[in-house]
């Protein structure tokens, strides 16, 4: 699986075996993005717009925005609403751009609809009469400054009609000469001067003069809160969060170098593998409080609950495994059957193996169970117990560990007769079946008297009826 590109099977495999993981990271996401929205949501917004007044450039109407969230304006708003808040508080709350049309909206955010509108409703306010006073204090200049034009375009137009009507006296009193003549043009240019004149006057009397910014409307209600939501925050979370860990999943099952087939496993034994048994899951053993108990109490318990009368599901696998063992080792099979400590799976498929060989008469089996630990696995000597046979989990243990056991039995002087891999496997309601389990300390003995099976015991003392 290492080598193996990630496909959609192998997430849906995912999903189907880690979904109570991924439930619960989920919920964490939702959660993680629930407390993020009291930072992140903005919570209820509305906006106002405002119309400057005269024509104004790019950079002017950026002034203005830059001026409805001045310091200044948002101390007053603070003052006016009384809320206990100051103009600094209101910064992140308020919010001016220029839009189409020459104007100005302002946003307000709040906790509450009514708040919203209240403040927005205020910024814009003061926005436009803080406006109306420095625009009435910055015309102060320039209408002085038009006056003292209009005034000597006033002089300069008295003055050239005085000239011109001495002109036209000069002109007057004799013939037509070359004097006469350029007098003539001489009035023709003054009057051109006080048409020229007359026109500029009349444009600065027109020039349009600077108004204060007009409120066009009041601030809507808002309806709901402003995205992101609460609740769109907490579903980001979720998805988010659970994206993150599915793909940490997928990286975990990537990396894992644990042994999964049945190949690989034999391959890193150096011994076959004797067959794949199925084992019921020990999640689905159906009594909560029977999960809760200690382990020795609740392994003795379940292995001394009354079996069935017919077989049980997976029973014909484990009477196929003793076949093929005794196949290989001879019709009496006495074997020391190995499983790591860690490994449940490995236990459980170990009971149902000894009751699976109680059940056959007239092959006499003999086999001893010894709990060894993975990482440093030492095995008893028996003399009277010649081959060893691995009983594993499938994916539960590496390469290297395998090497290890398959070591461990060579040191002791065991032939390695194969391993058998516990797969999990689920009951159905048509299909019920006890849990089997092993106690390190107390063993039941076969049912058949003539096919003694030995039990499991950590200390690797014999028990059980011969």
């Amino acid at each position: 699986m290492n080598d193996e590109v990630v496909r959609l099977a192998m997430i849906g495999q995912i999903i189907r075996r880690r979904w109570p993981s991924l439930v619960a990271i989920a919920i964490v996401g939702a959660l993680a993005g629930a407390g993020a929205s009291l930072l992140l949501s903005p919570g209820y917004q509305t906006t106002t717009q405002l119309l400057l007044g005269g024509p104004q450039e790019d950079n002017e109407r950026s002034a203005q925005a830059q001026l409805a969230m001045s310091a200044t304006v948002l101390d007053r708003t603070a003052a006016k609403l009384d809320w206990k808040v100051t103009g600094y508080d209101l910064r992140d709350a308020v919010n001016a751009e220029v839009v189409e049309g020459g104007l100005i909206e302002i946003t307000g955010a709040a906790d509450t609809p009514r708040r919203a509108q209240r403040l927005t409703d205020r910024v814009a306010t003061e926005y436009a009469t803080f406006a109306g006073e420095l625009l009435f204090e910055t015309n102060d200049a320039p209408a002085q400054l038009r006056l003292q034009r209009l005034d000597d375009l006033r002089k300069k137009i008295e003055v050239t009609n005085e000239q011109i009507d001495q002109i036209h006296r000069s002109a007057n009193k004799g013939d037509l000469t070359v004097d006469t003549v350029q007098v003539r043009t001489q009035l023709e240019t003054l009057r051109n001067s006080l048409d020229g004149a007359v026109a500029q006057l009349d444009l600065i009397e027109a020039a349009p003069t600077r108004q204060r910014p007009v409120v066009i409307g009041p601030a809507l209600l808002p309806s709901g809160k402003a995205s992101p939501t609460p609740s769109q925050l907490a579903g980001a979370g979720a998805v988010a969060f659970l994206i993150a860990g599915i793909f940490a999943h997928i990286m975990v099952v990537r990396s894992d170098t644990r042994l999964r087939a049945a190949s690989e496993i034999a391959a890193a034994l150096g011994a076959p593998v004797i067959g794949t048994v199925p084992v019921l899951d020990e999640q689905d053993v159906p009594t909560l409080w029977l999960r809760l108990r200690p382990r020795r109490k609740r392994d003795a318990e379940t292995l001394q609950q009354p079996m069935p009368g017919g077989d049980m599901p997976g029973d014909p696998h484990y009477r196929r495994a003793l076949a093929r063992l005794r196949a290989a080792s001879g019709p009496d099979l006495r074997l020391l059957v190995i499983a790591t400590n860690d490994d449940r799976l490995a236990h459980r498929a170990v009971a149902r193996l000894a009751v699976a060989a109680g059940k056959e008469s007239g092959h006499p089996t003999v086999l001893r169970v010894s709990h060894i630990s993975h990482s440093d696995p030492v095995l008893p000597d028996h003399g009277d117990i010649p081959g060893a046979l691995l009983v594993l989990g499938a994916g539960k243990r590496t390469a290297w560990e395998l090497v290890g056991i398959a070591g461990a039995c060579a040191d002791a002087g065991y032939v390695f007769v194969g391993a058998v891999v516990a797969q999990q496997s689920a009951v159905t309601a048509a299909q019920p079946a006890p849990a089997i389990l092993v106690d390190p300390a107390v063993t039941e003995p076969a049912a058949n008297a003539t096919n003694p099976v030995l039990g499991a015991e950590n200390d690797d003392t014999m028990a059980g009826r011969p």
